[in-house]
């Protein structure tokens, strides 16, 4: 933006040169590109952040300019004579989508006469960047150049029915800009209608069918409010760029449209002559009631390591125009309508550091540190998820999470399926490669073990922590600061956002290790995948895990589980699909796994995984018994586990038969158990009584004929 500083010392006397201004507006947070000379006037050329629209205009860098010398902003008159007849009959305005235009003001000017504006205003426009058009045109452009707030002028004779009409495009509907273009709109763009068709494509540009020309008599002129998304989508859609568009951008002060709209309709009178119709035509939406931020002097002197004195800090906010009132140790700080960037008390502690100047901010060692940082639970787990995998001898893997949808389909999944029927689109996808976020980790596993074959890179054991994404529950997303089920979930704010949730994915393609001395390996399988599945759920110190045979699209059927733990899925693995490594060109069998980090969170314990050492000696103990073929092991092993009691140390699977001898349908199972005290010796007795335990559990709820 272009400040001449001619112009910004009509609205504050400023003391100091234009270069030394420069200099303090830089340390103060904006960039000063270069001091210009036009026709031997200085010039700042500015560039404002995104978040500072109030900045985007001459009383706005006034503001900034009186709060850093304490100097005090004069602000333009905008009181204007309203002689004419009630404007109310002269035109009439309806808004059809307050969502998007949720305040629009009209004042009508009759009796007009155009022609070239003053010459002092024509060279402050040119110094500006604003090419002069005529008294009209060039009164709107210089509130707006002034105020922040767009402006436009339309030739009231020309408006169908005298009516402005706010509402969505039509489907294809055309119209013809000021530059001469036929656009074609969408309904998802905003437009200026009169009764009949548009008028202009709203904060951005007017049309050629209701400018102001020379012969136009009687003006009306908007200042309205608009929602910046639908200014940037619409602009965008049509690669165009304007002053206006710029500002709406950037949130204009919905506050500031009728005091505009009397600005400029003051200047149309003395530049061009005619009589202000009587009233101004308000639609609005009822406004929020002001924001009030609760700011503490303490708060910001143990952020900022300063000793800044309350006064000053109740200084600057009231030089930055807010209202502040002291109660108790606390300021309370109203914020104005025109700074929606302030949101909380940090936002106002950085006002006070800015203005007060950085360079007036000491080097200090932060005190009252009591111990080193640490990172969030749920982060602090994915680092231990990543360790435990890492030590299981994989290798790690980054991803895109966004994917082509197509994929989905090689993968085998129906249109019905979960993964696919709740897919998230992306709005602007930058190319057909990423047009969907993921809804499963599995094809991220499986676009790796391909992009590795097609270098001749068989051998793989990788794994990939991330984030997967549904269109559950109407667009919901876990909240993980406060709990990490499905049932706990936050909209936020009203835009509904996707279901977010972690997940660790796991593949394994051709051998372990590559074959040197002593020839080659054995090829991984599915039993070497549950096992490194076993190993990473008891380092998470996870109990009570059930292995149970699962069916997944994806995967091959007959060699696909899941793990369950309390009734709740943790995990799927198995063998990919033979039809599915085909469309992916898998040259060699490969092995998936897709585990629910955010269940994990939930039953990890990290006691159970400590080891506790005992200088107390064990007592094994063996027991062998027949089940039915349809009984899982991991079953078979949860009753004994629960049976035998807190002393049983460890239960594990020495040994399978089946065959000769053994009854049809049925199994043998044999299994030690190791039992250890912490802090005595056990007695026979006791080991008899749990192993008298075990025994009747395995009868009663395992179906076991004991041997």
């Amino acid at each position: 933006m272009r400040v001449p500083y001619g112009w910004l010392q009509t609205l504050i006397p400023a003391p100091l040169p234009a270069l030394e201004l420069a200099e303090r507006l830089t340390m103060a947070g904006f960039e000063v590109e270069e001091v210009l000379t036009v026709d031997g006037e200085a010039v700042l050329n500015l560039s404002v952040t995104s978040n500072r629209g109030d900045a985007l205009s001459i009383v706005g860098i006034a503001r900034e300019v009186a709060a850093l010398t304490r100097g005090t902003v004069q602000h333009p008159d905008a009181a204007v004579a309203a002689d004419g007849p009630d404007v109310r009959m002269l035109a009439k305005v309806i808004v059809e989508a307050p969502d998007l235009c949720p305040r629009y003001a009209a004042r009508v000017i009759q009796g007009v006469t155009i022609g070239p504006s003053p010459a002092w205003v024509q060279r402050r426009l040119t110094e500006a960047g604003v090419r002069p058009i005529n008294n009209v045109v060039d009164a709107t452009n210089y509130v707006m150049l002034e105020l922040g707030q767009p402006l436009h002028a339309f030739d009231l004779d020309t408006l169908a029915g005298q009516t402005i009409v706010v509402r969505r495009a039509r489907p294809a509907e055309p119209f013809t800009t000021l530059d001469g273009v036929v656009r074609t709109l969408t309904e998802k763009m905003l437009v200026i209608a009169d009764a009949e068709r548009p008028v202009a494509l709203a904060g951005i540009m007017g049309g050629e069918n209701t400018e102001v020309t020379a012969a136009s008599t009687n003006i009306l002129l908007e200042s309205a409010h608009f929602d910046r998304t639908v200014i940037r989508r619409t602009a965008r859609a049509h690669g165009m760029s304007t002053e206006s568009s710029y500002r709406f951008e950037r949130i204009v002060d919905p506050a500031g449209c009728v005091r505009a709209a009397d600005r400029a309709a003051r200047l149309i009178v003395e530049w061009s002559g005619g009589v202000v119709a009587a009233g101004v035509i308000d639609v609005a939406v009822p406004p929020a009631p002001p924001r009030v931020i609760a700011l503490r002097p303490a708060r910001v002197n143990a952020v900022l390591g300063t000793d800044i004195a309350p006064e000053v800090m109740a200084a600057v906010c009231c030089g930055l125009e807010m209202c502040v009132q002291a109660e108790g140790d606390t300021l309370l700080v109203t914020i104005p309508t025109f700074r929606p960037d302030l949101v909380e008390e940090m936002d106002l502690i950085e006002e006070v550091a800015r203005i007060s100047g950085y360079e007036h901010i000491p080097t200090t060692v932060p005190g009252h540190i009591t111990r080193a940082g640490r990172l969030a639970p749920e982060f602090a787990f994915e680092a231990r998820v990543r360790t435990l995998l890492t030590s299981a001898g994989l290798f790690e893997g980054l991803s895109y999470s966004l994917i082509d949808a197509r994929v989905l389909e090689q993968m085998r999944l129906p249109a019905d399926a979960p993964e696919r029927a709740e897919l998230v689109a992306l709005k602007n996808p930058k190319s057909e490669e990423f047009t969907h976020l993921r809804p499963t980790m599995l094809v991220s596993l499986l676009e790796s073990l391909r992009n590795n074959a097609r270098r001749n890179l068989n051998d793989v054991q990788l794994f990939e922590v991330g984030r997967i994404f549904r269109a559950t529950g109407g667009g919901l997303r876990f909240d993980y600061a406060v709990r990490r089920t499905e049932a706990d979930v936050r909209v936020q704010g009203a835009e509904k956002l996707p279901l977010e949730a972690r997940a660790a994915g796991i593949a394994l393609m051709g051998r372990p290790w590559s074959a040197l001395w002593g020839g080659g390996h054995a090829p991984v399988d599915f039993f070497w995948l549950k096992g490194i599945l076993e190993q990473f759920l008891a380092g998470l110190g996870v109990a009570d895990v059930a292995c149970l045979p699962a069916e997944h699209p994806t995967l091959h059927p007959g060699r696909t589980a899941r793990f369950v733990v309390g009734g709740v899925e943790v995990g799927i693995f198995g063998e990919v699909h033979p039809q599915v490594a085909k469309n992916f060109d898998l040259p060699e069998r490969a092995f998936l796994a897709e585990v629910n980090i955010d269940a994990l969170l939930t039953l990890a314990d990290a006691e159970r995984v400590k080891p506790s050492l005992s200088r107390f000696p064990a007592v094994d103990r063996d027991v062998a018994f027949l089940v039915p073929l349809d009984v899982p092991a991991a079953r078979v092993a949860q009753v004994i586990r629960a049976a035998a009691g807190p002393s049983a140390e460890s239960v594990q699977l020495f040994d399978l038969y089946q065959g000769a001898n053994i009854p049809t349908g049925q199994r043998s199972l044999a299994y030690r158990l190791t039992f250890r005290a912490e802090e005595r010796t056990l007695a026979d007795a006791e080991v008899d009584a749990a192993m008298d335990a075990v025994r009747r559990a395995l009868v009663d709820e395992a179906s076991a004929t004991l041997r």
